[in-house]
């Protein structure tokens, strides 16, 4: 009777793996399994918003783009005049003279009508030592204060920055959404490989049950000279190998969540809430062709690369039309004197045509226009490029879903067969019929099994998608 209920107490112990494994589903639990997989989709899904929230790396691209919106408002802002106040106060001594001979012009000629008076009688009274004047060209004191209005009318360089700033912002929104996917299937990536390795240490504990029970029962065998000493060595041997297995396993749970947590921007020991993997992952039925055309229409990859392919463009253009002449018009009102004072005798105005016109400069323009086309070419064949390599990518995770299909009922059925055998081995282990090697092997098939099949519905699971977010 005592070693019944040993045998019996076993049997409960193999029957708690396979209900804490949940790898099989009955039909009658197919409801309940939807909404859990509701629950779970949600999570998931607020796991993924508060990473795009919250990700450092994501947060860093954020202030690319919010940079390059500041340049397309400098650049249109080139269109508008623009308005500034100058004033200039300077003293000056020395430099250029003008000399102004008024003495010598003047002198002999008051001298010539003092005679003519005299000789008529009257007193000539024109003076005859007035001295020549120097003049000189720099003013002792001088100021200028002006509004000054500069407006661009003629310069084709404004236009093509403008369309270059508006490609690279472009740019720079694709790179966002590009990155937003990719960190999304990180998430993804993260979350089902923490799970993974929660539910394979799970297993590995509920295989310590089996284990301790069996040194046990091998040490009651050999106490009762029913079996050598080995057997106890051997059964040992082996909770000793699964417990460095376990002590793997709960690096690799503690290196997952802290990656997960690092996705996040939280602590990298965050609380993470663990979901279940018992459910079978959902496949939708897709088509090849389908998916292919939709990745070539909406993947962010291509507004990136056409977007440097139209800049590249518009600077062609812009070096091409550096042959232009540039038309501005300047207008200036202002106040000038040896003196601060803002009268209406001291003001001035004064507006002029500015047209500019490059007309050799050694061939630099005409270099930058070729280097811009090679550019262009070189973006169109990376283009090509890409083209052939997203059908490449949408067939390949096409062909790996069907993979992680199969992978998932056939570490189902391996993990049934080998259920079953392990009980079957189990039984006769206990009734003497089988050595402990056999056993040992059948309960190492079914653990592995185990295994296998949380990896295969893990990696099916990454291949879900639990939401379409708003960038896709």
């Amino acid at each position: 009777m005592k070693k019944k209920r040993k045998i019996t107490k076993i049997a409960h112990l193999i029957l708690a793996v396979i209900l804490l494994g949940g790898f099989c589903g009955s039909g009658a639990g197919a409801t309940a399994n939807k909404n859990e997989t509701g629950r779970r989709l949600q999570k998931l899904d607020k796991y993924i918003e508060m990473g795009l929230s919250n990700n450092l790396a994501l947060k860093q691209q954020r202030f690319s783009l919010d940079k390059s919106l500041q340049a397309l408002r400098e650049a249109r802002g080139m269109f508008l005049p623009l308005i500034s106040i100058e004033a200039r106060y300077s003293r000056a001594g020395g430099g250029r003279v003008i000399d102004i001979p008024i003495g010598d012009m003047v002198n002999p000629i008051y001298q010539t009508l003092n005679q003519l008076l005299t000789l008529h009688g009257i007193p000539g009274n024109f003076p005859t030592n007035i001295p020549n004047e120097q003049v000189p060209f720099l003013r002792e004191t001088e100021h200028d204060t002006k509004l000054r209005v500069i407006q661009p009318l003629f310069q084709p360089a404004i236009y093509y920055n403008l369309k270059i700033k508006k490609d690279l912002t472009g740019i720079e929104k694709a790179k966002l959404n590009v990155f937003k996917r990719q960190l999304v299937a990180d998430i993804k990536n993260a979350y089902y490989t923490y799970l993974k390795t929660v539910k394979v240490m799970q297993l590995l504990d509920n295989t310590k049950e089996l284990l301790e029970e069996n040194v046990r029962l091998s040490k009651s065998l050999f106490k009762n000279h029913k079996v050598t000493e080995e057997v106890v060595f051997r059964s040992e041997a082996e909770l000793s190998k699964l417990e460095q297995q376990r002590a793997e396993a709960e690096k690799s749970v503690r290196l997952a969540a802290s990656y997960f947590n690092f996705l996040l921007n939280r602590s990298l020991d965050a609380e993470i809430v663990v979901d279940s993997l018992d459910q079978k992952p959902v496949f939708r039925a897709y088509d090849l062709e389908t998916l292919t055309a939709r990745a070539l229409k909406r993947r962010s990859e291509f507004q990136q690369l056409q977007g440097a392919i139209d800049a590249a463009r518009h600077t062609i253009g812009l070096h091409r039309s550096s042959i232009l002449p540039t038309v501005t018009a300047v207008f200036d009102y202002g106040f000038q004197g040896e003196t601060y004072s803002f009268t209406g005798e001291d003001d001035y105005w004064m507006g002029s045509l500015v047209l500019s016109w490059n007309l050799f400069c050694g061939g630099q323009d005409l270099a930058k226009k070729k280097q811009a086309v090679i550019q262009k070419k070189q973006l169109e064949a990376q283009h090509a490029e890409l083209e052939t390599k997203i059908k490449l990518q949408v067939k390949e995770a096409y062909h790996n879903m069907n993979v992680a299909k199969k992978a998932v009922t056939s570490s189902e059925d391996t993990l049934n067969s080998r259920k079953q055998a392990f009980f079957i081995v189990s039984k006769k282990y206990k009734q003497g019929m089988v050595p402990q090697i056999e056993y040992t092997k059948a309960r190492n098939d079914y653990t592995n099994a185990g295994i296998s099949h949380i990896i295969a519905i893990a990696g099916a699971k990454k291949k879900s998608s639990p939401k379409k977010t708003s960038f896709q």
